[in-house]
């Protein structure tokens, strides 16, 4: 068994990270988009910023247009209640519990669970699930809505980090 050291983790993950993912949820339109994310790790605490920006793929009739943007931070300082709190170019805010962590020699997988959402009426639930694994990150992101109450898959994207 491996213990949670915030400086090896971080160290991990600090970087750009680049790839794609697919979105589908029972009431949209199943999509496919590119992705970069940036993770930052503040020098005196432990806690890491992230930058999320997101664009649709291009199709047939239109250009590749963004889609999503997101920053947050990750916050390992308290052991007791860690966490996530990211605002959405929307409004929307989201904090996030970081429930687990479990490790392996070269992996970590990060379960979040949202504690609070706001500005955002038509999301009730979301979690998130991130596998970072030899350079690449494997994330799926689940909500639930006022009309789809039962979390569903809505998000899934593999990332490579860039050297």
């Amino acid at each position: 068994m491996y213990e949670f050291s915030f400086e090896s983790f971080a160290n991990s993950i600090v970087g750009t990270w680049k790839g794609e993912g697919s979105g589908i949820f029972p009431t949209i339109k199943n999509f496919e988009f590119i992705e970069h994310l940036v993770f930052k790790k503040d020098e005196e605490r432990a806690v890491i910023h992230y930058e999320q920006r997101t664009w649709l793929k291009p199709s047939s009739s239109q250009k590749r247009r963004s889609s999503h943007w997101e920053s947050g931070f990750i916050s390992f300082e308290n052991e007791e209640q860690l966490f996530m709190n990211n605002v959405h170019e929307n409004g929307r805010m989201e904090c996030m519990n970081l429930n687990e962590i479990k490790i392996s020699k070269d992996s970590y997988q990060l379960l979040f669970e949202s504690r609070l959402i706001i500005n955002d009426e038509r999301m009730q639930t979301s979690k998130r699930e991130w596998n970072f694994d030899d350079g690449k990150l494997n994330y799926e992101m689940f909500m639930g809505t006022k009309t789809v109450k039962k979390q569903q898959l809505h998000l899934s994207a593999c990332l490579i980090k860039e050297m």
